[in-house]
């Protein structure tokens, strides 16, 4: 069930979040002419760092909302 409670809560810390737009362009940019870069992780690491890569996954997603909205 989704906590709607959190939901608003981190919808609100983004709205309130400063945003480095130049910095967005540009990774947005570099995707736009280089395309997605390929990594090839080995299963064991991809489990060992998955936090992290979730984060990352989950910060680049914002940051092209972001730039959607901009």
């Amino acid at each position: 069930m989704t906590n709607y409670a959190a939901l608003k809560k981190r919808v609100q810390e983004l709205a309130a979040k400063t945003w480095d737009a130049e910095a967005i362009k540009s990774w947005f940019s570099r995707l736009d002419t280089e395309g997605i870069p390929r990594k090839t992780l080995l299963r064991r690491e991809i489990i060992a760092r998955k936090e992290e890569i979730l984060d990352r996954v989950q910060r680049k997603a914002e940051e092209a909302e972001f730039l959607s909205h901009s």
